[in-house]
């Protein structure tokens, strides 16, 4: 059953903007990808659901997507084995970043397939892959770039797409919560609840970024979303009660209060969502972090545009007013 679930949702995915002016498949398989790779290695079943979505997605991708995808393989000593071979196959601009790969040279390949009786795709690429890990795993941290991009996607679908997205994340990119540094708490669950009954709407996204270790400018993202699904996610990585998480989403957000039915599919997609996927999402928001600390920072570069110092303020501004155009004139004293 839980397969079979999994299944339907890699097809609502693979069907991603297919309602939508915009296409989100080309970046859901950029950014899915660059998760798959952040793991070192998988079980049979994430190989398995990566390469059933990844298949399909590639048969609707521009070429340019496909590409981008063979770079990002031509690094990695153990890929999906049909998938290698599906971008090995394309054209000429794709299979160019593969040509070197060691899962596509014949000795290789004799060498990986014979390593064991019945070695199965999984078996193989493990068999190429010597490298000593040394528990890398859990030390390699999503990179900003990826998180901002899965941030981006994740805001700008739409409540069944993001639906299907939580219900398939832990399983297409599964994500370690070794790193999350969150303990459920229900000390922090009442504080969530009595600001956002007390209308504190700052207070509770202050609260929710110490919460997760998330960007405070996130946490008020999170807390203004007009659908509410990243509230409910947080609430799900915090171990808050379902009666608790329902009182908040009637308070916390208007635009979500406002509507029972909205408020009742929240929970039920409290209760549907895998506790990984929460985790998973929580750490690409950590992950935003790293994305905050390396904005640019402001240069001056018009002559007042650098604060002065030592010098006396100016005069309030006087407006004069032509039609309907307003010109300001700053008086020097």
């Amino acid at each position: 059953m839980m397969d079979r679930q999994n299944f339907v949702g890699i097809g609502g995915l693979a069907e991603l903007g297919s309602r939508t002016g915009a296409d989100m498949r080309p970046t859901l398989l950029r950014v899915l990808t660059d998760l798959y790779i952040h793991r070192l290695s998988h079980t049979p079943d994430e190989e398995r659901h990566y390469t059933e979505l990844a298949l399909r997605l590639l048969d609707v991708v521009d070429v340019t997507t496909r590409s981008a995808v063979a770079k990002r393989f031509a690094g990695y000593l153990s890929p999906p084995l049909r998938v290698l071979q599906k971008l090995a196959a394309d054209l000429p601009e794709v299979t160019a970043q593969l040509r070197s790969h060691p899962l596509l040279q014949p000795s290789a390949r004799f060498a990986a397939l014979t390593a064991a009786p019945a070695a199965t795709p999984v078996a193989a690429n493990r068999a190429l892959n010597r490298e000593p890990r040394r528990h890398r795993d859990a030390a390699r941290v999503i990179d900003s770039t990826i998180s901002h991009e899965l941030n981006e996607l994740f805001f700008a679908a739409n409540a069944e797409e993001r639906r299907l997205i939580l219900l398939n994340l832990h399983i297409v990119a599964p994500i370690s919560p070794v790193r999350l540094q969150i303990k459920p708490d229900s000390s922090v669950s009442e504080r969530l609840e009595a600001a956002a009954l007390a209308g504190k709407i700052e207070v509770f996204a202050h609260d929710l970024a110490r919460a997760l270790h998330v960007p405070q400018r996130q946490a008020r993202r999170m807390v203004d979303d007009h659908l509410g699904d990243p509230v409910v996610i947080a609430a799900k990585a915090l171990g808050m009660p379902r009666q608790a998480l329902y009182r908040v989403l009637m308070f916390v957000n208007v635009s979500v209060g406002h509507s029972v039915e909205r408020v009742r599919a929240l929970a039920a997609l409290h209760d549907e969502m895998p506790l990984p996927a929460a985790e998973g999402m929580v750490e690409i928001w950590q992950g935003l972090q790293q994305h905050e600390h390396s904005r640019p920072v402001h240069q001056p570069v018009a002559w007042d545009d650098q604060p002065r110092r030592n010098i006396r303020a100016a005069p309030p501004k006087q407006r004069l007013h032509f039609g309907t155009r307003k010109i300001d004139r700053r008086t020097a004293s």
